[in-house]
C-alpha cells in the first residue's frame, strides 16, 4: 500500500510562511481598525467628568469648574460655590501605559489643602473583571492619601492588587505620568500645545508626559508610534533673564535622543529681539545631534555657541536656559527591563517547560505530573500568567508591555516562536496551566465518553467560531468583554465574572469524561497555536484561517 508523498520542501516552507503571513495580517488589521477608532474619536469632544463621576470623593459636589488651571486641574464646588478641593484625570498622558491589554482613565481628587484625597477609575480599556477587582479594593491608592502633589509624584510604595498586578500597576504609573514630577512654572503657565510640537514634529498627533517630569513629554503619531521627545525649558530656566525679562523655550529631540530643532515659546524679553531669535535659522543648527546629557553639560564658551547679530543677550539666556533645562532633566534612564520577582519565576518556569517539552524528560511519568502541578500551582493560582484572546487583542491594539509584563511577555513568546520552529504546540501541552490541570484529572474516573466522530468534527468548529467572534469584536470595537469567551480569569476566582466561570466550570466537568475536552473542543487560543503548528499540508483548517482573514479585512475596511 503506497503512502501519501510528502510535500517538496519549498512547498513547506512557502506554507509555513503563508501561516505566518496570515496571523501577522490579523494583528495588523486589529491595529488598524484600533487606530482608525482613535483617529475618529480624536475629532469628538473627549468624555466629561460628571458631578456624579466625583460625589464618592466629594460628596456635597454640586457642580465643577468649566476650565482647568495651569496643571490641568479643575476644582469642586459646593451649593454656596465654596471650593471644596480639586481633581485631574490621568488621560491622555497615560494612554501608553498598558496594564494586562489596555489603558485606564484614572481620576485623582485633592482636598481644599491641595492634598490627596482619592482616586477613582473613570474608564478603562483593560480587562473588564481586572479593572472590577481594582474598583472593589478599598486600599489601591490609599498610600497616596494625604500627600502633596509633589510627594505623590514621586510615590513608588503603592502596592499591586491580586489578581489585577499589571492592570493596577499601571494605573500607578499613570498618575505618576500625569502629575510628572510637581514642577509648575508661575511665569509661563499655558500648556504646551501640538501645534507647538508639530512645528518640529510635522507628523504628530498627541503627546504624552513623561514620568517624574513636568517638562518633559513624548511625541506620538499615528498608531501611538513614538516620534521624538520634547524638552521645555520652564521652570528650569525661569530666572534666566536676558535683556529685560525669562523666555520659554522648545527643544525637540529624535527617536535616537538627539536634538533635532528647537523653538522658542512665550518670552517676556523685548519682542523685537525675540523676532530676531525666532528668524535666525543658523541659532537652532549650533544644538542639532546633541543628546540630552551632551547638552546639560555644554560649555557655550568651548562649543563657541555664537547668539544672534541684534538679539545677543536674549539668545545668550535662552542658551543658558536650554543647559540648565537639560542638565535638570539628565537623569539615569529607565531600566531596560522592570521585572519583578513573579517575572523571573515565570521565565524560570518557561524555559523548564521548553526543555522537558523538546527533550526525552517529557516522557518521564513523575517528572512530567510533577511538572503539571508547578504549573497549576505558580503559573496558575500564584500569577495567573496565561494566554488569551482579550490579551492578544488588547496587545494587538495597545502595544506589547514587554519591559514590565516581562513573565508574560516570554511565556508569549514561548508560545508563538517554538510552533514556528519546531511545528508543536508546545504552551498547550507543557506551559498551560488549565491544559495542566485537564492533564491531572484525565482519566481520573471509569466512565469515558467516546465522543462519535461526526459529532466530534462539529464540536472542533467551536473553536474556530470563537475566535471569529473575537475577532468581530477586535476589528469593530464591539462592546463585548473577550475574556467571557474563556475560563482563564476563573484562576482568580475574585475578579472572575459568571460567563468565565461557567465556561471553567463546564469545560473541567467535560473533562473528566473526555479527555482534553475543553482544549480539544473550546480553547480558541489553542486554536491559534495549532494553526501555527500545522501539517505541511494545505487543510480546512488553513482555508478557514484565510476565511478569517478576509472577514477581518472587510471589518476593518
Amino acid at each position: 500500500m503506497s503512502s501519501t508523498p510528502k510535500p517538496p520542501r519549498g512547498q513547506k516552507a512557502a506554507l509555513h510562511l503563508a501561516r505566518v503571513l496570515l496571523f501577522a495580517l490579523v494583528v495588523g488589521l486589529i491595529h488598524r481598525a484600533h487606530v482608525v477608532r482613535l483617529d475618529r474619536d480624536a475629532l469628538m469632544p473627549p468624555t466629561s467628568v460628571s458631578i456624579q463621576d466625583i460625589r464618592g470623593l466629594f460628596p456635597s459636589a454640586q457642580s465643577l469648574s468649566v476650565a482647568p488651571d495651569e496643571r490641568g486641574l479643575r476644582q469642586v464646588l459646593d451649593h454656596n460655590g465654596e471650593v471644596l478641593g480639586s481633581f485631574l484625570r490621568t488621560s491622555p498622558s497615560a494612554d501608553a501605559v498598558i496594564g494586562f491589554c489596555g489603558p485606564t482613565d484614572t481620576l485623582l481628587a485633592f482636598d481644599r489643602d491641595h492634598r490627596v484625597l482619592g482616586a477613582k477609575i473613570l474608564q478603562s480599556q483593560d480587562t473588564r473583571d481586572h479593572v472590577a477587582q481594582i474598583r472593589d479594593d478599598v486600599d489601591f491608592l490609599s498610600d497616596l492619601r494625604g500627600l502633596t502633589w509633589s510627594e505623590a509624584s514621586t510615590s513608588t510604595g503603592v502596592d499591586g492588587v491580586a489578581g489585577a498586578t499589571l492592570t493596577s500597576l499601571a494605573i500607578q504609573e499613570g498618575l505618576l505620568l500625569r502629575l510628572g514630577g510637581g514642577e509648575v512654572s508661575l511665569r509661563f503657565r499655558d500648556a504646551i500645545e501640538l501645534q507647538d510640537a508639530q512645528d518640529l514634529f510635522p507628523s504628530a498627533t498627541r503627546l504624552a508626559q513623561m514620568v517624574g517630569s513636568a517638562s518633559r513629554w513624548y511625541v506620538l503619531g499615528a498608531g501611538n508610534a513614538k516620534l521624538g521627545s520634547l524638552l521645555r525649558t520652564a521652570p528650569a530656566a525661569d530666572s534666566i533673564v536676558g535683556y529685560q525679562g525669562p523666555s520659554d523655550t522648545l527643544l525637540g529631540f529624535g527617536p535616537d535622543g538627539r536634538v533635532v530643532g528647537l523653538k522658542l515659546l512665550k518670552t517676556y524679553d523685548n519682542e523685537d529681539y525675540a523676532v530676531h531669535l525666532r528668524e535666525d535659522d543658523y541659532y537652532p543648527k549650533q544644538f542639532l545631534g546633541l543628546s540630552l546629557v551632551e547638552l546639560g553639560a555644554l560649555d557655550p564658551k568651548q562649543a563657541r555657541i555664537d547668539g544672534v547679530s541684534g538679539a545677543t543677550l536674549i539668545s545668550n539666556a535662552v542658551t543658558e536656559g536650554l543647559i540648565v533645562a537639560a542638565k535638570r532633566a539628565s537623569v539615569p534612564p529607565a531600566p531596560w527591563l522592570e521585572w519583578q520577582l513573579r517575572d523571573v519565576g515565570t521565565a524560570i518556569v518557561v524555559l523548564l517547560g521548553i526543555v522537558i517539552g523538546l527533550s526525552s524528560l517529557r516522557a518521564k511519568k513523575r517528572l512530567r505530573v510533577a511538572f503539571l502541578l508547578v504549573l497549576v500551582a505558580y503559573l496558575g493560582v500564584m500569577n495567573s500568567d496565561m494566554l488569551s484572546c482579550a490579551q492578544f487583542v488588547g496587545w494587538a491594539q495597545h502595544g506589547i508591555p514587554w519591559r514590565t509584563a516581562g513573565g508574560l511577555f516570554l511565556l508569549t513568546m514561548a508560545a508563538f516562536l517554538i510552533p514556528l520552529a519546531t511545528k508543536r504546540n508546545l504552551y498547550c501541552s507543557h506551559l498551560c496551566p488549565h491544559g495542566a490541570l485537564q492533564q491531572l484529572v484525565r482519566g481520573r474516573i471509569g466512565w469515558q465518553v467516546a465522543v462519535p466522530k461526526r459529532l466530534a468534527r462539529t464540536l472542533r468548529l467551536v473553536p474556530f467560531a470563537l475566535l471569529a467572534v473575537a475577532l468581530i469584536v477586535a476589528t469593530t470595537g464591539a462592546a463585548f468583554s473577550l475574556v467571557d469567551l474563556e475560563p482563564f480569569d476563573a484562576w482568580v476566582f475574585s475578579v472572575a465574572g459568571w460567563p468565565t466561570l461557567a465556561v471553567a466550570v463546564v469545560g473541567l466537568l467535560a473533562s473528566f469524561f473526555v479527555p482534553m475536552a475543553y482544549c480539544r473542543y473550546g480553547c480558541p487560543t489553542g486554536a491559534l497555536l495549532r494553526f501555527l503548528a500545522h501539517s505541511d499540508r494545505w487543510s480546512r483548517r488553513d482555508t478557514a484561517a484565510a476565511t478569517l482573514v478576509l472577514m477581518a479585512a472587510a471589518l476593518s475596511l
